[in-house]
Order: C-alpha cells, then sequence, then structure tokens
C-alpha cells in the first residue's frame, strides 16, 4: 500500500447460558490458524429483497469456552480492513491468534465467533484487478471498473454492510445465541453499529475500537485528521529532548513537499522476476505514504527519522530500511465487495469540491485526489443502500479511539452518548489506530475490556480513566538516531 501510494501519486456468568434454541448449524472440529476450533457454514440470501432465491455461503468459526460445558454470551470478533489484502472486511481469520490471545480469559467461558462476511476470503470473494490505485485518473478508474462488472460473476449490489449485517443475525440464530457480545475493530466498528441499529435486542455490550458513527464522512475528513494527527506527532517530538535535538518533522515535511512538486523523485527498486522497476515519487504520493504510517503508533515514531533522512536524500536507503523491497504494490486487487461499501456506505462518501474546502492542510491534494477517483468510480458501480442515519441503543458500549489515529479520532464518535445514553467514550492518549492491537500490548486496556465484558454492565468511567493516565505517562518512545 504504501509503495502503492508514492507511486501513484462476551462474556457473563457461566450460570446463564446464551442459547435459547437449538442450533441450526452444524459445526465440526478443525484446525484454523494452529487453533483448535469448530467449523461450519450457514447459507445466506445473496440478495435479502429475495429470501428464496439462490443463497450464498458464509463460514463461521468458533473458539469454544476452554473451561465450561455451560457457556455464557459469546463474543462476536468483527473485523477491520486487512490492509495488504482486498481491503473493507479482509478475512477476519487473520485475527484469530491475536484474538485469542487478548480475549483469552474471556475464551474460558465464553465462545469467541469469527464470521467471514460476504465478499471476503472465506465467503464469497471476488476481487477486481486495476482497482487498487485509488489515485488514478477518473477515467482510467471508470474502464477499470466497467472491466471488472463484464467479468464479474457475482451481483455487486449485495454485497453491502447492510446484507452483511442481517447475514451477522442469520449466523446467531443458526448458532442458537440469543443474545452476543460484539468486538469491532476499524470497519468493524461500522458493522458493529449498524448491527445494533437493527438488532440492538440482541446485544447484551460492545467494544468498538477505532471507528466512527455511521454518518460521519470520514473518508471525506481524512486531510483533517490526518494533518491533526502529524501536527501532534511534531508537538510530541518537539517537547521530547531526544527527539527534538535530532529532528523537526514539520519542516523537514515542508522541504520534501517542496523539493518533490519542483521535481518528482525517481526511485529504482526490485520488481517480479528479478526485474528492476522505477517509480516516481511525487508529492501527492509521498502525502499518501505518510498518510498510512500516521495511522499505526509503531510507524508513527519512526516517521522524525524517516523525514530527516529523506531531507537527506536517503530514498534508496530509507525504502530499504522501512523493508519496502519492491515496486508491485503489496496490497493486490481490491474486492468487489470493498467498491461496494464504499459506494453505498454514508461514512465513505466523498465529495470532491467539500474535500477541497475543508481548510488547509498538507494531505489535502492527496484526498481530493482520491475523492475524484471515488467519485468517478461509484458513478459507474451499481449498489444496493449501505448504512446510514443514528443509532438508538441503550446496550453498554464502550468508544477506544486514540487521540493520534489520522482516520478516527475521538471526535468522530464525538456525539454518540446522544442516542446511546449507555455507552462511554474512552479517549486513548498517543496511540492510532486499533487501540487494542498496537505492541506492546496495552494491558490495562484489555484489562478494562475484558471486565467490562463479563460485568455486562454500563461501563465505570473511572476505571477507564485509570488507564488513560498510565497509558499518557508513558508513550511509545520514538525512533533513535
Amino acid at each position: 500500500m504504501a509503495v502503492a501510494a508514492l507511486a501513484a501519486a462476551g462474556c457473563g456468568s457461566s450460570q446463564t447460558p446464551s442459547t435459547s434454541q437449538s442450533p441450526k448449524t452444524s459445526l465440526t472440529s478443525c484446525t484454523v490458524n494452529g487453533l483448535s476450533a469448530k467449523c461450519g457454514t450457514v447459507q445466506v440470501p445473496e440478495d435479502w429483497a429475495q429470501p428464496t432465491g439462490p443463497t450464498i455461503p458464509i463460514e463461521v468459526v468458533v473458539l469454544p469456552a476452554t473451561a465450561t460445558s455451560n457457556p455464557g454470551t459469546p463474543l462476536f470478533i468483527l473485523s477491520g480492513a486487512g490492509g495488504h489484502a482486498y481491503g473493507l472486511g479482509d478475512s477476519v481469520l487473520n485475527g484469530m491468534p491475536w484474538a485469542a490471545q487478548a480475549f483469552h480469559r474471556l475464551n474460558q467461558t465464553s465462545d469467541l465467533v469469527f464470521v467471514e462476511q460476504r465478499g471476503t476470503p472465506g465467503s464469497d470473494l471476488e476481487t477486481c484487478p486495476g482497482l487498487e490505485n485509488w489515485f488514478a485518473s477518473p477515467a482510467t478508474i471508470q474502464a477499470a471498473a466497467r472491466r471488472c462488472l463484464a467479468l464479474a460473476a457475482l451481483d455487486p449490489r449485495h454485497y453491502t454492510t447492510t446484507s452483511a449485517v442481517r447475514d451477522l443475525d442469520q449466523v446467531r440464530q443458526s448458532l442458537g445465541y440469543s443474545k452476543i457480545n460484539i468486538y469491532g475493530v476499524s470497519y468493524g466498528v461500522t458493522m458493529g453499529l449498524a448491527y445494533l441499529q437493527l438488532y440492538s435486542s440482541h446485544v447484551r455490550t460492545a467494544v468498538l475500537d477505532s471507528g466512527s458513527l455511521l454518518n460521519v464522512p470520514e473518508e471525506q475528513l481524512g486531510s483533517i485528521h490526518t494533518q491533526h494527527a502529524f501536527d501532534l506527532l511534531a508537538s510530541r517530538c518537539a517537547a521530547t529532548p531526544s527527539c527534538a535535538r535530532s529532528y523537526h518533522p514539520a519542516a523537514d515535511l515542508a522541504t520534501i513537499l517542496a523539493r518533490l512538486r519542483a521535481h518528482p523523485v525517481k526511485i529504482t527498486l526490485p520488481g517480479s522476476g528479478g526485474q528492476h522497476q522505477t517509480i516516481a515519487i511525487t508529492a501527492t504520493g509521498f502525502t499518501g505514504f505518510l498518510d498510512e504510517n500516521l495511522s499505526s503508533i509503531e510507524t508513527a515514531v519512526v516517521l522524525p527519522a524517516v523525514l530527516h533522512a529523506l531531507v537527506l536524500g536517503q530514498w534508496s536507503q530509507v525504502l530499504s530500511k522501512l523493508g519496502i523491497t519492491t515496486a508491485s504494490p503489496n496490497n493486490g486487487p481490491i474486492s468487489l465487495q470493498d467498491v461496494t461499501i464504499r459506494c453505498s456506505d454514508a461514512w465513505a462518501i466523498m465529495n470532491p469540491a467539500t474535500v477541497s474546502q475543508q481548510g488547509p492542510s498538507v494531505f489535502a491534494s492527496e484526498v481530493t485526489l482520491k475523492a475524484a477517483g471515488f467519485h468517478a468510480l461509484c458513478a459507474v458501480w451499481p449498489h444496493d443502500p449501505g448504512v446510514s442515519g443514528t443509532v438508538h441503543s441503550t446496550v453498554p458500549i464502550v468508544f477506544l479511539n486514540g487521540t493520534a489515529d489520522s482516520g478516527d479520532p475521538p471526535s468522530s464518535v464525538a456525539g454518540a452518548t446522544a442516542t446511546m445514553p449507555n455507552a462511554l467514550l474512552v479517549s486513548v492518549p498517543g496511540i492510532g489506530h486499533w487501540t487494542l492491537g498496537w505492541n506492546p500490548h496495552p494491558s490495562c486496556l484489555l484489562d478494562a475490556t475484558t471486565a467490562f465484558i463479563q460485568a455486562g454492565k454500563p461501563a465505570s468511567p473511572a476505571t477507564w480513566a485509570a488507564c488513560t493516565r498510565a497509558l499518557a505517562s508513558q508513550p511509545v518512545p520514538f525512533a533513535t538516531p
């Protein structure tokens, strides 16, 4: 993704069973990612408006409760974008090892459930080669979209978040669960909120990590959010003596962009089959690379050193040091499902005119270019309605958003409590996207999450405040010179 951007310009008490009916789907023993599990499929209508029409298989994997034969309310794990493959709703099974470790205490008394969303690797995946470059010209994007649609075996209209939410509830029923707990991250927050919107009575608790409310156009706000994340990084560097002595991120970025606007940098990297490939790095492409790396705290803390090295002209050395050794995009073809979701959900709306009027940001040209591409793409892409609107729910919810998240900062969920009165908004200081997933693992966040789900009651602000204070006092260190 980085090179493509550069080149392109539950758990309740075990005494309270969660099942209210006999399961309708049989699961068999299996091994997934080295974990002993139960696997099966649930058939759902491809078009929920035609429930007796063609069906598609939804893959389900369950890590059964390990310490009881009478498990409590299960925890459903809802996936975000994989980053390296297919886009939104990438295979939830990729996150199984992390979830098994992070939620091992919950797994003692409750099942962990993984549902492969329709249009992902386990449930009817179809890709669209040629659409992975979101910064291509509108004409190029539309031509690639028409080629994809002409060859598609699936009907893209039905691969929406709305349909996936109905699939999720069908899985719940088929497995015999009356209520579920939810942990969703990134796009999984969208799924979680959309499920609450329709099936709130079947949710016991929800932890929504690094997402936005359904009507917050977080893609359109990308230039503002990314600029804020960069400004926080620069301010923190200036306040950290070891960083301030060596680096000046804001000044270095200004120097790099001025040079790239005058003369794009050409870098030769190894390509496929031993062939070398030259890529041209433009100012717009570079801000896309920067945006990508700001999203994670692990890569963000390296950026002051990276920017300084690039000012010194060390482009090849930096790319090698970062492990970028090929000029071929690593993420591969985008999925048909990803395009449909981005063209139908309210959070993904991108109006090029609105983006360009959002105020000063060095990332504005990148987001404007991306918006123009998606505007052209969605003009020719058929899709059913996606998710939007306000979620009304009294379910106990915890929203986790990192203050340094370049995509979904705390402001993205600021209005949640107006219609979700039992929600607690937790701003995690200094952390980017996926607050529970950064390394080293934030043990107090995981502990608080576990306790919240086990209790099944509205979260205590004091518990989370103690954790965020501790995290603020021990920020992730910057890379050394």
